[in-house]
């Protein structure tokens, strides 16, 4: 089923809504952060909702749209204009009635306000005696709830021209010409900020675009929403921008997801890079807990501020159930101290102190292996795959213990490199010697334990008990990326990563064909992630591999060009590639950071032309 949710979003306010942009069932709603401010926001002409002729997005924040009424026959009596528009302050949105037929007509509201937590929303069990207030204020409405916790949060709707108040909807009554300006503030206990102002965030998005070209336009407009998409996930923090993970369910700080998108586009977008060091060092692990799996030196998974975490029913106050984000965390440090050296001192203590967890509680069994526990109370596969059946064995069988993923090694030897490099930045040299040693180390452990000579490929994974999960998936093809294998091993693992079992023409399958769990739509066992494909095309060329680079490049840009929007999603099937449009997966937040950074990351790549040969191989590696 194809979605048809439609999003808007600036800084932690965000509007998620149906094909016309109003809020009525499901996940729709106006939130800030994990709250749902609005549950209800439709408008209605002459009881009826108006019909959309035309629609626009002018930026992720403002939509246009042309629409009218036509009553039962075929004369359009009423037009409305509408211009909706979004930032941190809140919603304004400005309607206009225009009368084609003379008469009096009635312009209505819909408005309710439930307060949910976003994790009610997505399933979890309902909080019971929730009680919402709705009181007439000057101009409009005033909606207020106290959460569990004391926290007084309240939506205020205001028009001008002033509506008049049912108790379930503002009416005007129009018999002639009439515009309406109406706004709604979202407060989670804050005083309110400062209203909408379009014309300078439209400014801002132009200035984020600007530095960015392609020479083919379509692969222009690819590019185009990317950076539009990634400017709109951002939060603004005391430490710089952060990117939210993705809309609607993930609107929160991740540490995985944030750190990927941060070496995505470092290069580009050092600002945005920075943001994520300086943030995540600032929430980085200080004790231990075991009920959020906080351990010194970790770096979080997963940060929520709804009523249900602030209420102690859910571990993501936040969350530290992730083996990767401390070692994304150093080596994205270390990428960053090449162009900003004094970032080695300035974060000095938090890199010291990641390292320190990787060998130390992130090595339990001193084998030189970053290793997680699956968490009863949390989340089972602490990696990038972290749905609850993505890490078996050949027979099928859910692996336990103390599980070391592959491409987690791969981050730890690149953050033992970057730990070397900062070292040498802050005056140790002998310090930086024993993180190189220990790098090498790994490069050799990893080799003997994952190495799996029937397919000349790399183990997944080993279980608790040191057992190789010898099964075929996308993650050592994502290793490359970091450069944790030995040069005379990359073609193997090329070749294997590129064959009909593996690349499905759109990209990687996360699971071979010939797996016993494969199935195409699934989340991790068959379907295909565009970011890790993505960073696979980057692995590719960092080990001279470069006319695949540009042909995986060329072809996530394909399936970006076959969307509506120009938008990669967060995954879709892993069906094979026909004359058509990549399949999508049915629950996929859109837009999602990782992909929005992808176009970006590897604009270089599609700057350079892809021979037809590569071309025709592309749809036929399927």
């Amino acid at each position: 089923m194809l979605s048809t949710r439609t999003v808007l979003k600036d800084n932690e306010l965000y509007l998620v809504g149906d094909a016309a942009y109003t809020v009525a069932s499901g996940e729709a709603g106006l939130y800030r952060r994990d709250t749902r401010h609005l549950s209800r926001y439709r408008w209605l002409l002459d009881g009826e909702a108006p019909q959309p002729l035309v629609q626009h997005l002018r930026s992720p924040f403002w939509m246009h749209e042309e629409a009218g009424n036509a009553n039962l026959g075929y004369t359009m009596h009423t037009g409305l204009t509408r211009d909706l528009t979004l930032s941190a302050g809140g919603l304004q949105d400005r309607v206009t009635v225009r009368i084609y037929t003379p008469g009096q007509h009635r312009l209505s509201l819909e408005l309710a306000a439930d307060f949910v937590d976003m994790f009610e929303v997505r399933g979890w069990q309902p909080l019971e005696g929730r009680v919402v207030t709705a009181k007439a204020v000057p101009g409009g409405v005033a909606f207020r709830y106290t959460a569990g916790d004391g926290l007084q949060v309240s939506t205020v709707v205001t028009s001008s021209p002033a509506g008049e108040w049912d108790g379930s909807a503002l009416h005007w009554t129009v018999d002639q010409d009439l515009t309406v300006t109406v706004t709604v503030q979202a407060l989670n206990g804050q005083e309110a900020p400062p209203l909408p102002d379009p014309a300078a965030l439209l400014q801002d998005y132009r200035q984020w675009e600007a530095p960015f070209t392609l020479p083919d336009s379509a692969d222009q407009h690819v590019l185009e929403r990317s950076l539009q998409d990634l400017r709109s996930l951002l939060f603004h923090t005391p430490q710089g921008p952060f990117p939210a993970a993705g809309l609607p369910w993930f609107v929160a700080p991740f540490g995985r997801d944030s750190l990927i998108i941060a070496h995505l586009v470092q290069h580009h977008r050092p600002d945005v890079a920075l943001g994520v060091a300086r943030y995540l060092a600032a929430h980085q692990g200080q004790r231990f807990d075991d009920a959020t799996l906080e351990q010194p030196g970790k770096i979080l998974h997963e940060e929520r501020t709804g009523e249900l975490t602030r209420t102690g029913q859910t571990a993501f106050r936040p969350y530290y159930g992730t083996a990767d984000a401390t070692p994304l965390f150093v080596w994205l440090v270390g990428e960053l101290s090449r162009s900003y050296p004094e970032l080695a001192r300035e974060l000095r203590p938090n890199w010291e102190a990641a390292l320190e967890w990787m060998m130390g509680p992130g090595d339990p069994d001193q084998d030189l292996l970053i290793e997680y526990t699956p968490h009863a109370e949390g989340i089972r596969n602490q990696v990038w795959k972290d749905s609850g059946d993505s890490t078996f064995s050949a027979e099928g069988v859910d692996a336990e213990g103390s599980i070391a993923v592959i491409e987690v090694q791969g981050y730890a030897y690149a953050a033992y490199l970057a730990g070397a490099q900062l070292s040498r930045l802050v005056g140790e040299p002998e310090r930086a010697n024993g993180y190189f040693e220990r790098a090498q180390a790994l490069r050799e452990r990893v080799q003997q334990t994952f190495w799996w000579p029937e397919r000349n490929y790399y183990a997944h994974a080993l279980d608790g008990q040191k057992r190789p999960l010898k099964v075929l998936v996308s993650n050592p093809a994502h290793t490359l990326w970091t450069g944790l294998f030995a040069p005379e091993y990359a073609g193997a693992v090329v070749k294997a990563a590129m064959s009909s079992e593996l690349y499905s023409g759109w990209g990687l399958r996360t699971l071979g064909t010939g797996e016993v769990r494969y199935n195409p739509v699934s989340y991790h066992n068959g379907s295909v992630w565009p970011h890790d494909t993505a960073v696979f095309a980057l692995g590719m060329e960092r080990y001279g591999y470069e006319a695949e680079a540009r042909r995986v490049a060329r072809d996530l840009y394909d399936a970006a060009r076959w969307a509506t929007d120009a938008r990669l999603p967060e995954l879709f099937a892993g069906f094979a590639r026909e004359d058509g449009p990549p399949v999508p997966y049915p629950a996929a937040c859109h837009p999602q950071g990782w992909d929005a950074a992808i176009p970006l990351a590897l604009a270089h790549l599609i700057a350079e032309p892809v021979s037809p040969a590569e071309r025709v191989e592309s749809k036929q590696g399927s």
